[in-house]
């Protein structure tokens, strides 16, 4: 076997054609990964890095696709060879050295690639495993696999194919995988409502999310349906190049043929069940349209709950997608026909149990649960498991975005959940604390607002916010700051908070009951400020989102958790602090440029009573409705109420 491995590499490099395809092949690749090292000093951020790197992905397997196939067309002429062919077993093993001679290729080039992002690495100065780990999952993933199975491919084609089909079906193939072809479903599906996408997506082996915005909690997308999907693929087509190539009384070849075509089988259902993924494309039942689309409809509802939580004890397990089994305390002064809950609509109930374990009959209606009281007696303890996921709040063994202003787990009443004129979902909480008792299994390290013990999470809070990724707790002095990995930030900065907020004490005369020691700070990744309302700032009494950290972001995260939470607030309420703070640069827009557009008549309503009644008195007259838990007009309706007399 060794000779033929020697004999298969001297044949490859006597080949002009082979040779003068892989010099011009090795120039492109690094001609491109060192453009993008030089950029590096630009860009400043390895993450990105990577994502470039990737792009590489459709290059190395169009390469590896044609010349497996002319190495192997080739090498049908070496007269060497042609003995082996005719010995038992000779075909196999003339094969399978061409194969290992492949593998080397593909070994050498994916090292290659790993080298430049390790550089990369280095000259970031990232101080994350993780993160050198996610590069040498990537590399493994995008490249290695992708180009091995463009060499299975290409065998196989030479072996079924003459030259004139074989090719029209490489280009065709070259084609299909390519990011060209994406547009395809996307024109099916908008210009006649036929989804293709799931058939789109089992050819879709290279590298999702490379022309989107990276996640850096999140990192590149490596998730086990991937894997599942170059698992199915390489194993069906192993099959038939071992079938082509079979000896009829072998047993062992016939038993690994079925093996692989059970693994293949087995690795396709693990694909069609992928759970909580990251797709920044235009499937609709992705990460831009899933929620777009849904929510364009009129399918909210708003109901406040006669009932109050006392306490969850939740048991999670996160791993493809989040699996809930949650035990509610209840506070009822009555009891109730039925409890009205909301929880997103991707997460489906299993069952819902009493105290006494029997089971309890439900509603689901969108992200409307409303559980049923089958007795005149109280519940006062009801149990929900439940299973799922969200396009853009995922849960998954590579990343957990669960942000307490999400509904995750069920929070009583009816709420509106998502702004369809801008495409961004409201921070949903409630005005009092809850004991919160949980156990997660995950194979990540999980941060949240609550007190951690192990793998336990306990303490009283509005909401409880998870996190996990590439992020990383900091202290500074009684501060806790969970930041991104892949993020230089100064913490230092915390220090000046004070200094931030003493201009504004006249506007918010309830600051002075602020402790900022008593909040933990998280850093919002960019899903999340794409996202929710107010751009990734969101204040609770124990914990706030900014951004980043700088004076903008802390200052606005800060005078935010001094106001009273309420979700039919929301938009006024971000309105307002992006004019203190912001004014300058957000608001410095000719008002007739918001024209006569709904999703703008807030904002020109303020400037116009800005303009006649003067800033400091609308001003302080929205501090006082947003403080104001008993009146409950829209925002609309109170901002023209505005008079110089008064309310």
């Amino acid at each position: 076997m060794l000779f033929l491995v020697k004999n298969n590499i001297k044949l490859f490099l006597k080949n002009r054609y082979l040779l003068l395809g892989f010099i011009v092949f090795f120039i492109i690749i690094n001609s491109y990964l060192i453009e993008g090292i030089y950029k590096l000093s630009i860009h400043k951020d390895a993450l990105y890095y990577l994502q470039i790197s990737q792009k590489l992905s459709i290059v190395y397997f169009i390469f590896f696709l044609f010349v497996s196939y002319e190495y192997l067309m080739k090498s049908k002429n070496d007269h060497m060879l042609e003995c082996f062919l005719a010995m038992e077993r000779g075909i196999l093993k003339v094969y399978f050295s061409k194969f290992i001679v492949l593998v080397i290729i593909i070994f050498m080039m994916t090292l290659n690639i790993m080298v430049y992002n390790y550089i990369a690495y280095f000259t970031m100065n990232i101080k994350s495993i993780s993160f050198a780990y996610h590069i040498f999952l990537n590399s493994l993933l995008n490249i290695f696999l992708v180009s091995f199975l463009g060499c299975c491919i290409g065998i196989l084609i030479s072996l079924y194919l003459k030259k004139f089909s074989a090719y029209l079906l490489m280009i065709f193939l070259g084609i299909l995988v390519s990011p060209i072809f994406e547009f395809v479903p996307y024109v099916f599906f908008k210009g006649f409502g036929i989804d293709i996408y799931p058939l789109r997506d089992i050819f879709n082996i290279l590298p999702p999310n490379l022309d989107w915005f990276e996640e850096k909690l999140y990192g590149l997308s490596i998730e086990p349906y991937r894997w599942n999907l170059q698992l199915f693929w390489t194993c069906l087509l192993s099959s038939f190049i071992l079938l082509k190539l079979r000896i009829k009384k072998s047993k062992l070849l016939n038993l690994i043929i079925m093996s692989l075509l059970l693994f293949s089988a087995f690795n396709f259902y693990l694909y069609t069940n992928s759970g909580s993924i990251v797709k920044k494309d235009y499937n609709p039942k992705g990460y831009v349209a899933f929620d777009e689309l849904y929510y364009r409809h009129d399918v909210q509802k708003e109901e406040n709950a006669d009932f109050s939580i006392s306490a969850y004890n939740m048991e999670l397990i996160i791993d493809r997608q989040l699996y809930s089994d949650i035990k509610i305390s209840l506070n009822e002064k009555k009891p109730l026909d039925s409890y009205k809950f909301t929880l997103y609509r991707n997460y489906k109930v299993k069952k819902i149990l009493d105290k006494d374990n029997k089971v309890l009959e439900f509603k689901r209606d969108g992200d409307y649960l409303e559980i049923l009281n089958p007795t005149s007696d109280k519940l006062e303890e009801i149990r929900i498991t439940y299973s799922g996921y969200s396009p853009v709040f995922y849960s998954n063994s590579q990343g957990v975005l669960l942000p307490g202003s999400f509904p995750y787990y069920p929070i009583e009443g009816y709420y509106k959940i998502y702004v369809k004129q801008q495409s961004v979902f409201v921070p949903i909480t409630r005005d009092y604390d809850v004991n919160f008792d949980v156990t997660i299994k995950s194979k990540l390290d999980i941060y949240s607002n609550l007190n951690k013990n192990g793998n336990n999470f306990s303490g009283q809070a509005q909401v409880m916010t998870l996190v996990g990724g590439f992020v990383e707790e900091r202290k500074l002095g009684d501060i806790t700051f969970y930041g991104l990995v892949l993020e230089e930030e100064d913490i230092t900065i915390l220090l000046e908070i004070d200094n931030f907020l003493k201009p504004y004490i006249s506007i918010f005369p309830h600051m002075e009951r602020l402790n900022i020691m008593d909040k933990k700070i998280f850093q919002a990744p960019d899903t999340f400020s794409y996202n929710v309302l107010g751009s990734g700032i969101v204040s609770y009494d124990d914990h706030i989102f900014v951004r980043s950290l700088d004076e903008e972001n802390l200052t606005y995260g800060f005078l935010q958790s001094t106001i009273p939470q309420d979700s039919q607030k929301m938009e006024i309420k971000n309105m307002f602090f992006e004019y203190l703070i912001y004014e300058d640069r957000t608001f410095n827009i000719p008002k007739v440029q918001f024209g006569d557009d709904k999703a703008f008549e807030l904002r020109r309503l303020f400037f116009e009573k800005v303009e006649e009644l003067g800033e400091d008195y609308v001003i302080k007259s929205i501090y006082d409705f947003l403080c104001d838990k008993d009146d409950r007009r829209d925002p609309i309706s109170f901002i023209r109420s505005l008079t110089k007399g008064g309310l």
